[in-house]
């Protein structure tokens, strides 16, 4: 009996051992042999599929400090921030140039600093009390891997609010850039329904494309050839190409985008267009940009015809065509500007496109 219970021992032992060693091997294998991209899209897939969280994208609480120089531990995950009564409003940022589907997933520090990088002065702003708004909203901010496509990255948005929030919340969403469509994903009728989505302010978000994500506008300048070649090497960025489809689009030569297509085809049959107010840089003169890219952006749209830009995005694809529930143009602002990021936190340009921003969340029932 004792001599029987050795061996079955002995041959658990045994069992465990080749599966422990397996394991071993398997995970050599995946840090020596297989790609990050490869890692990224079986994270991708297993998201997906809903069997996990998207390691690359995440909601955090922000907790006001008292000094400009924000710390990562102002940024708490959704799960640890404390949930008040209080109205809530949410800040996603726009496209990375910096990011690829073959960078590692992004730890917590990479993703605060995502964030950061778009929206510092927004934050500063709200935690500084600039128009009492810290006394009346919680504030949160998201981030995602911009190299993905808009489609995955919107559902992702889409479960996480899901998951954060319940029908009785009145959340509001500010979004630069890509975050626009990414939202726009996220609140489709296609995708799901978020009740508590009471508004959502895009600024500066390419609604009908741009056309530096085109590959008929890149020519060849080099400048172009060069903004346009980190957006059109990823498929997030590929689907921030221009499209001749929507209202009041002024057309550019064998531009097409289906993605931008079947998702505004569905906000005119859903209605939800009415839940949108879209801000829209307008560079006076190609000027008064803060950085050269800008500038030089605005004077080559301008030269294609496309007179009313901040930089990047032509006037009408930021209003989606005036489709939206209100459209207000911004003077002088890029398209960092439009999103707080002036390089003097204090400039008035960015006091007052939040105070502006504020303001219509305020008054939006």
């Amino acid at each position: 009996m004792f001599r029987n219970k050795r061996i079955i021992g002995f041959f658990l032992f045994f069992i465990f051992s080749i599966i422990t060693f397996q394991s071993c091997l398997y995970d050599f294998y995946r840090k020596e042999f297989v790609s990050e991209k490869d890692k990224n899209e079986e994270a991708l897939l297993l998201a997906f599929l809903g069997l996990l969280p998207n390691p690359n994208q995440k909601l955090f609480g922000f907790i006001p400090g008292t000094s400009r120089n924000l710390a990562n531990s102002q940024f708490v995950s959704v799960d640890w921030f404390p949930k008040a009564n209080a109205k809530k409003i949410i800040f996603v940022h726009g496209w990375n140039p910096a990011e690829r589907d073959s960078d590692p997933i992004t730890n917590d520090e990479k993703k605060i600093q995502n964030i950061k990088n778009t929206f510092s002065n927004g934050l500063i702003h709200y935690q500084e009390g600039r128009d009492s708004a810290k006394s009346e909203f919680d504030l949160y901010v998201y981030t995602y891997r911009t190299s993905n496509s808009i489609l995955v990255n919107g559902r992702q948005f889409y479960a996480t609010l899901r998951a954060s929030f319940v029908d009785t919340d009145s959340v509001y969403i500010v979004a630069h850039s890509m975050g626009g469509l990414v939202t726009r994903v996220a609140l489709a009728k296609e995708t799901g329904d978020l009740p508590f989505i009471r508004l959502v302010v895009t600024l500066a978000s390419p609604q009908y494309g741009s056309p530096f994500a085109t590959n008929n506008f890149l020519g060849s300048n080099p400048f172009v050839n060069e903004l346009g070649n980190y957006l059109v090497n990823t498929q997030g960025g590929q689907e921030l190409a221009y499209t001749n489809q929507g209202n009041l689009q002024p057309a550019l030569n064998g531009a097409t985008n289906l993605v931008l297509d079947a998702l505004n085809d569905s906000y005119l049959k859903s209605g939800f267009n009415s839940k949108f107010i879209s801000f829209a840089g307008v560079l006076s003169s190609c000027s008064v940009g803060e950085t050269f890219y800008y500038n030089t952006g605005c004077t080559l749209l301008s030269n294609a015809g496309f007179t009313q830009s901040d930089g990047i995005v032509p006037v009408n694809s930021a209003r989606i065509g005036n489709l939206s529930n209100k459209q207000i143009n911004v003077t002088d602002c890029d398209h960092s500007m439009m999103a707080f990021q002036t390089i003097n936190v204090d400039d008035t340009k960015s006091r007052n496109l939040f105070s502006q921003v504020i303001t219509e969340i305020r008054n939006h029932p």
